[in-house]
Parts: structure tokens; sequence; C-alpha cells
């Protein structure tokens, strides 16, 4: 491989020059070119969902994708306005009842319980940062929220795969993912922080401490995002989400971090008024 690196980083890297430019694009855009991005990886993900979960049956899918696309239309219709972040924090809360089914979840139970408890589950995933992140952009400076959101998820992937790799040490959750450390974790949380820092100085934005202290606590939380995805595999016996991102697997294994990362910051916002 090209510099000494891994297949598998290489892909990593070149994945991520080429969807990085219209990500961030779209962030800055917002509006309709945030809605359609929202929408279509909304689809992927309920999909992706259903096949991690053996949810074949396509009235069920259909269901599903006519009600994300509802969610993301209501989302950009109430995007930025005041209360809204109770709907997400009440969507937040039955994020519960996916633990509870990993923990009872023993692969007999019948078909019609299995549609409706893990299919119920996955809709929820899914809309949960699909509206956490509409709305987010439509607040003041909502750009630069939406963004600081992306950038905290993205410096704790990368921060938590070279020092997992290069440091090691005791495992995070040994039964649930493997691989991950708390070496990782830390050093996922302190380029986070770093990465804001940076961030707030460059645009001369809020007050520099809090908003690396914000980081270090969103950074916690996508990592809980990162393990609850890999504890739904784990309980299916499924490796990766997809293949439609090289290197990373499916959309559900690159976004995973920010389905709560999103809302946790959302409410943050409305709630705690962080900067």
């Amino acid at each position: 491989m090209p510099l000494g690196l891994s297949d598998n980083l290489f892909k990593r890297i070149i994945a991520a020059l080429v969807l990085l430019p219209p990500v961030i694009f779209i962030i800055l855009s917002g509006g309709y070119w945030l809605t359609g991005l929202l929408a279509v990886g909304g689809v992927i993900m309920f999909l992706e969902w259903c096949e991690v979960t053996n949810i074949p049956e396509k009235p069920f899918r259909i269901s599903g994708i006519f009600f994300i696309l509802a969610s993301v239309m209501l989302g950009h219709i109430l995007s930025g306005a005041n209360g809204i972040t109770n709907l997400i924090l009440v969507i937040f809360l039955p994020f519960l009842l996916i633990i509870l089914s990993i923990r009872e979840y023993d692969g007999t139970e019948g078909r019609g319980l299995h549609i409706t408890r893990w299919g119920g589950n996955g809709i929820l995933y899914v809309i949960l940062p699909l509206i956490s992140l509409s709305w987010l952009r439509g607040v003041e400076d909502g750009a630069i929220y939406l963004f600081w959101t992306f950038l905290i998820v993205w410096a704790t992937d990368i921060g938590g795969y070279f020092f997992g790799k290069g440091i090691g040490g005791p495992k995070l959750a040994p039964k649930i993912s493997p691989k991950k450390t708390w070496a990782g974790l830390l050093g996922g949380m302190l380029l986070a922080a770093i990465a804001s820092g940076v961030l707030a100085y460059i645009i001369n934005w809020g007050d520099i401490t809090v908003i690396c202290l914000v980081s270090l606590v969103v950074a916690a939380i996508a990592q809980m995002g990162d393990l609850l995805e890999s504890a739904v595999k784990r309980a299916f016996g499924v490796k990766d989400s997809g293949g439609i991102i090289p290197g990373h697997g499916g959309l559900l294994d690159r976004v995973d971090g920010l389905v709560l990362a999103a809302p946790a910051m959302a409410i943050a916002y409305d709630y705690f008024a962080i900067i």
C-alpha cells in the first residue's frame, strides 16, 4: 500500500477525501440540500438496520421508509423551532428499549414480535439523529453547531483509531467491541477537544474552555453510540452493516457515533445554552 498504509486505512483515507467536501458543502448550505442528504441517508440507514436485524419483509420496509421521509420533512419544517428538543428528548429516552431488546434477544422470538420490536427500534434509531441535525441547523449559528457536531464525531473516530492501535492496553468493552480500548476512548475525546478548540480559535467563536469541555462530553456520548451499534450487530452475528463506504462498511458503521452525538448537542444547546 502507498506510504506503508494498511489496505483498510488507505481505503478510509480515500473515502474521507471523496466524501468530506460535499458533506461540508451541504452542512454550510443547509436548506433543501441538507434535507435531501438526511432523506437519502435516513433511507440507507433504515434499510441497513433491516438487513442487520433480519427484517426482509417489504411492507414493513416501505412503511418505515415513508415514516422516515415524513420525519425528515417535519424536521425541515420545524428547523430551529422552539420546543422541538422536547420531541428529541422523548425519542431519546425510549432508546433504552434497544438496550433492553439486546439483553432479551435470543433468536427465538416470533416474527410479529421481532418486527415490532426491532423494526420499531430501527425507526427510532434513524429518525433521532435526522430530526436533531435538521433542528440544529436552523438555530442561530446553526452551520457552526452542525459542523462542530460532525467534527467531534470525526475526531473521536480518528483519535480512537490511532490511539487505540498505537497504545493498546485494557479493552473498553471486550464483549461488545473487542478492538476498542480505553486508550482509544480517551485519545478520541482528547482529539475532539483539541480540534474543537482550534475551530473556535480560528473562527473566534465562543469560550474555548467551554467548547473543549462540551466536546469531551459529546465525544464520550458518540463513543456510546458506536458501542450501541456494535452491540446490535454482535447480537445478530453481523460484522458490518453494509459495504457502501470502502474501509468503513455500511453507513450505519460510519454514523453510529452521530446517532447519539447529534441529539446530545441539540439538547445541550436548547436546555443548557452551552455557548
